[in-house]
């Protein structure tokens, strides 16, 4: 996804670029759908000009806010995450980054998850360490990693709130029907850095189980590239959903970002309804008709006329979401 060269986009310089960056990269370029060799993966391909994509949301910021399927069967086989060979990946460690125990909000569990993939980090209750070096935030390109945690899957767990965390996501399911949340590091249990998405449907970060009205906040460290979906039955050759995906990169310098990305849905029917938003940049919303991906070199920018290059940017050292998971509608072109 655009979540690619995020991944470490110039910064300093470029560090502007890598907050704008921190969108897209859950999915991959839609050629490569058909490969199943992460390494071939070339997440800046994408082209996307993260400089001028990040100036032009911070021009358009002062904006005026904008207001505001079935149930798929259970995969056969064994789909429960297998943590064997990641790096102590095992029990949660405490943190001193963690304020608060996690817990679940209304309407969310690990009961019933679709096919059984339990996430590393489902029972975790504290951040773990982060796993960037020193220097690590300075990586740019497609070997830029970001921050996956210490041990893997640390960086990302459930709390009861919002409150005293720098970087949280909310998630909030508007169907009928429960369903089952997907959240995975750009980089995936196997080390690798653009593997996350094509391992998220067997080995993945966190997943619960949203009711119906029921909404769960994830907490995420600094420095965290992540994708989420609703998990389905329905995959890509290449092992990852085949729907649509929602992306962010939680930055503590430079600015964070978010985008709805269609990218990855192998038939390019745009008819996920989900909508991003943020506290900080509540100008800038991003759902199935403005500010997403279309295709990796199609960005929709906002109904205002003023373009956000397909994505939503926070300017600021935090970065609070909210995401409405809708479901399929059938009315989408």
């Amino acid at each position: 996804m655009h979540y690619a060269t995020i991944s470490g986009l110039m910064f300093a310089a470029l560090n502007i670029g890598e907050a704008m960056a921190g969108p897209a990269h859950a999915h991959m370029h839609q050629r490569l759908h058909e490969k199943k060799d992460v390494k071939d993966i070339q997440w800046n391909e994408l082209g996307i000009d993260w400089v001028s994509a990040w100036k032009a949301g911070q021009a358009d910021k002062t904006a005026a806010a904008p207001t505001a399927t079935a149930a798929p069967s259970v995969p056969s086989g064994p789909a429960v995450a297998d943590v064997k060979n990641i790096k102590a990946a095992a029990a949660p460690t405490s943190s001193s980054e963690s304020s608060a125990p996690s817990s679940s909000s209304s309407g969310s569990s690990d009961d019933g998850i679709l096919g059984g993939i339990i996430g590393i980090s489902n029972s975790r209750t504290s951040f773990g360490s982060s796993s960037l070096a020193a220097d690590a935030a300075l990586q740019v390109g497609d070997s830029a990693v970001n921050n996956y945690g210490s041990p893997y899957g640390s960086n990302i767990m459930k709390v009861a709130s919002a409150k005293g965390y720098d970087f949280t996501n909310t998630f909030v399911n508007t169907q009928k029907e429960a369903i089952t949340i997907n959240i995975w590091n750009k980089v995936g249990p196997d080390l690798q850095p653009q593997s996350g998405a094509m391992l998220a449907p067997r080995k993945t970060t966190l997943t619960f189980v949203l009711q119906p009205g029921g909404s769960q906040t994830v907490a995420f460290e600094g420095n965290t590239q992540y994708a989420w979906a609703q998990a389905t039955t329905k995959l890509l050759m290449s092992g990852q959903y085949d729907t649509v995906y929602g992306e962010a990169n939680m930055k503590p310098t430079g600015g964070s970002g978010y985008n709805l990305s269609i990218i990855p849905k192998s038939d390019k029917i745009n008819n996920y309804d989900m909508e991003i938003s943020s506290v900080e940049a509540d100008w800038c919303v991003s759902n199935r008709f403005k500010n997403f991906w279309r295709t990796e070199t199609d960005p929709v920018g906002n109904d205002d006329g003023k373009d956000t290059n397909g994505s939503c940017y926070v300017n600021s050292a935090t970065a609070h979401l909210t995401t409405k998971m809708g479901g399929t509608v059938s009315d989408a072109a």
